[in-house]
């Protein structure tokens, strides 16, 4: 069992906009590495998603994805990836190295070390021709970016809950998809992509965590001799948005050629990691819609048969919620009464002991399984702070567990519906 300090991270300031985050974890094998760089989330959404696809594709000393591949098997198989968050109006970068921790290799001290410089040299020193990316590999990634962005219609699901949010949000930097927009990719070319690259790798705040068998001081000296740079310009990203009030409810109707209908219901409330009773609407989300005993499955789908899906998500840090479902076209009227009818009865507080039990299991239950998986600990930790918290897993569990059911429905009576989304055939 691991003691609840295992599970925080010891935090440094490397230098001005970097600081870094160690867990001396002894689980671990391997040293893991997590980069975030935090920007807002606006226009120039789609160029930042395909800088790190056009970094992947070689490095100053390492000029090919081959090069690149070979050296990486020459680091006992450290493995390198990118990502990209959309927290609330943030747009987030983040970079991923796994290399096998040099303690465990005799004699090969330093194999981290080198996994280490190399994930700097792929992000700081890409390789150029005559100062820029090389224009036919970035036609390529706009090729497979505009391929990633346009399957999104093939994912109902997932399609529905994005035109939801663009709904709900038309005027708000949220309704932005964290890929970015095809209809942009036609006027990105490699010279630009280069400008774009330039004007965030240095500047944006930068946020490193650390998850390993190692000795935090010295992991810190050796973070700071190779990141230890200053970011420039003294960039900060916008702060928190103020919670925007629900006018009167909006219906819109979508179509499309689909076997079964969507629907989503898109709520707002205000409450975020940093305003109001958090803890509370998160077990107002689980009681209404995360788990199989949840209001949402037991009614609609189970007693009523009306929904294939029916779960609800917590959005918090601009304090929404929504309700997606799968229905039959037919099923349109009924469905939506039935969902509201839910909501309404957490407003009055009609929530059962086992309703609440069962929730605060749950998250009991994926809060034990957060502690073996230190990547997803790393973003937690990193989302947190972005909200001028800090995250101690045993503290939240403890502030689950206390949540009491008037709080819970004091939390939904902050819910208010703003829009109502249906993608029917």
């Amino acid at each position: 069992m691991s003691s609840p300090a295992d599970l925080r991270f010891q935090r440094f300031p490397l230098c001005p906009g970097v600081h870094l985050s160690i867990n001396s974890t002894r689980k671990l094998k391997t040293v893991l590495v997590k980069l975030f760089f935090t920007g807002d989330l606006d226009g120039s959404v789609t160029r930042k998603v395909l800088v790190p696809m056009a970094l992947r594709r070689g490095t100053r000393n390492f000029p090919t994805l081959q090069a690149i591949a070979r050296h990486l098997e020459s680091l006992y198989g450290a493995s390198l990836a990118d990502g990209v968050l959309k927290i609330g109006e943030w747009h987030v970068i983040s970079f991923r190295l796994e290399a096998v921790n040099g303690r465990f290799l005799p004699g090969r001290q330093e194999v981290f070390q080198d996994a280490l410089r190399f994930l700097k040299e792929m992000i700081f020193d890409p390789f150029l021709e005559r100062g820029s990316f090389r224009a036919q590999e970035v036609a390529q990634e706009k090729h497979n970016l505009g391929r990633l962005i346009e399957s999104l219609v093939d994912d109902k699901d997932q399609y529905a809950a994005e035109r939801l949010i663009r709904e709900m949000c038309p005027d708000e930097p949220y309704r932005l998809y964290e890929y970015g927009d095809a209809a942009q990719l036609p006027a990105i070319d490699a010279a630009g992509l280069t400008r774009e690259w330039g004007a965030w790798v240095r500047a944006y705040p930068l946020e490193i965590y650390v998850a390993g068998d190692v000795e935090p001081v010295a992991m810190r000296d050796l973070f700071a001799g190779v990141f230890g740079e200053p970011r420039r310009n003294g960039f900060q990203p916008a702060g928190l948005p103020p919670p925007v009030a629900a006018g009167k409810t909006r219906f819109v109707e979508e179509r499309l050629a689909v076997n079964q209908g969507k629907l989503g219901l898109g709520f707002r409330h205000g409450i975020t990691y940093a305003r109001g009773d958090f803890e509370a609407a998160v077990l107002m989300n689980g009681i209404l819609g995360s788990f199989s005993h949840s209001k949402l499955f037991q009614n609609v789908r189970e007693k009523a048969s009306l929904a294939y899906d029916a779960h609800s998500a917590l959005e918090k840090t601009k304090g929404l919620l929504f309700i997606l479902s799968g229905i039959a076209v037919g099923n349109y009227q009924k469905a939506l009464d039935i969902i509201l009818a839910q909501v309404e009865a957490l407003k009055r507080g009609d929530i059962s002991e086992a309703e609440l039990g069962s929730t605060r299991e749950s998250f009991d239950n994926q809060l034990q399984m957060l502690k073996d998986n230190f990547s997803s600990l790393m973003e937690v930790d990193f989302v947190w702070r972005r909200h001028g918290q800090s995250f101690d897993l045993e503290s939240y569990r403890r502030r689950l567990r206390e949540v009491t059911g008037e709080r819970i429905a004091e939390a939904a009576r902050k819910l208010e519906l703003d829009t109502v989304y249906f993608l029917r055939n």
